[in-house]
């Protein structure tokens, strides 16, 4: 049975969240819950994690662990990843930063839209996005 980590990142609305991990090949795959509702283990085992923001384990990868999103009482996100999942389905360290960074964009574009802004995204050679606001 793999083992769950917490791995602490600075994300607080699920809206962006649910965007980022869309964006990052999950677009219809995402659940959403006001209560916290168990993650599962590969084998249809309830595991003690429990999360507001899931991805099933069928769509995570072979022999997966749900991936959870915990929100905590300060309003952060707390991700629970299992061990397998970050060593054979490649959710780990690299594709937490995709994530923040996905995150971070659609934070970005959100705030500025709310200002009043057009909104343009524009990808980078070297991977970086480059954000353009118009009023």
């Amino acid at each position: 049975m793999s083992h769950y980590s917490e791995v602490s990142i600075e994300l607080t609305d699920a809206g962006c969240l649910v965007a980022a991990l869309e964006l990052l090949g999950f677009k219809g795959k995402v659940e959403v819950h006001r209560e916290v509702q168990p993650l599962y283990g590969y084998q249809g085992d309830a595991r003690p994690q429990q999360a507001h923001v899931i991805i099933r384990r069928q769509h995570v990868g072979r022999a997966a662990n749900d991936l959870g999103f915990e929100r905590q009482a300060d309003g952060k996100y707390r991700i629970w990843v299992s061990e397998y999942d970050q060593a054979h389905n490649g959710y780990n360290n690299a594709w937490v930063g995709r994530l923040k960074q996905a995150y971070g964009v659609e934070k970005a574009k959100a705030e500025a839209k709310k200002r009043g802004y057009r909104v343009s995204e524009q990808k980078q050679d070297d991977g970086r996005i480059r954000l353009v606001l118009r009023r």
